[in-house]
């Protein structure tokens, strides 16, 4: 019976340590270190320790899903090109950023190592036609690489979130906001669309928008922080925080480290 007590004693502990863990998320890879949303920035995020990648995507004129996240590549390419309006071909004869090149999410899905987490963010969630329709295909390149317990899906637009639970009925859905709002509108809004949970800028969070979350079995994610002194002071202030979305992740990591001695 003694040996027994010590054995559930152990396992609460190990239980109470694994929900403490934050999951640092890799925002666009290691968007950090290298050009955003590419092999590079993911296998950089991969090397680092990263818990998590976010990468964003698209679906192209002739219906290839492909990682980037502006519409248009003027941003990162010396070329203009709106990605949803565009062939694949033309985008990847690209150079972004210097010497890289746009990604399918396909490419991303087949690096990805077994144990890392891949949150996409649907950035053609507010387009018209075709170019919106993404989940059939996500779907089916989902379950041929086999890698859908491995995904997140992601958006401003929850409508889409909506739409996703239709073809991924199994995959986390989280609601992407970046303005402050009512918390019960936030609440409300989330519970409507079927969402797991809100992804929020740090800006938004509050010990409110943290308590009603909890109340109504709702998962918090915060990003984009990039200021180890603000990891700590979330981390200190709002406990049940799920995981945090940075460009670098190393520190992010370290200094979470630090903060559990």
């Amino acid at each position: 019976m003694k040996q027994f007590s010590i054995a559930l004693m152990v396992l609460t502990a190990l239980s109470a340590c694994r929900s403490n863990k934050l999951e640092v998320i890799a925002h666009r890879g290691a968007s950090g270190s290298e050009t955003e949303n590419t092999i590079e920035a993911v296998e950089k995020a991969v090397e680092l320790g990263s818990d998590a990648i976010e990468v964003d995507i698209w679906r192209t004129k002739d219906d290839s899903l492909v990682v980037f996240h502006d519409r248009n590549t003027a941003r990162l390419s010396v070329d203009s090109l709106v990605v949803p309006e565009s062939e694949y071909k033309a985008l990847r004869e690209l150079s972004i950023g210097g010497n890289t090149k746009i990604p399918t999410l396909r490419e991303i899905l087949e690096i990805l190592p077994s144990d890392v987490r891949l949150f996409i963010e649907i950035k053609c969630c507010w387009e018209e036609g075709e170019a919106g329709n993404v989940f059939p295909m996500l779907s089916d390149l989902l379950q041929g690489t086999g890698k859908t317990n491995q995904t997140v899906i992601i958006s401003f637009n929850p409508a889409k979130l909506k739409e996703a639970s239709d073809y991924l009925p199994k995959v986390p859905l989280y609601w992407l906001v970046w303005e402050k709002k009512p918390v019960d509108e936030l609440i409300k809004t989330a519970l409507e669309y079927d969402a797991d949970g809100l992804n929020v800028h740090f800006n938004v969070l509050s010990e409110e928008l943290m308590k009603k979350a909890k109340q109504n079995n709702l998962e918090v994610f915060v990003w984009t922080v990039n200021d180890e002194g603000k990891v700590a002071e979330i981390r200190h202030k709002y406990r049940g925080i799920e995981g945090i979305t940075t460009d670098y992740p190393d520190l992010i990591k370290k200094r979470l480290k630090l903060n559990r001695r």
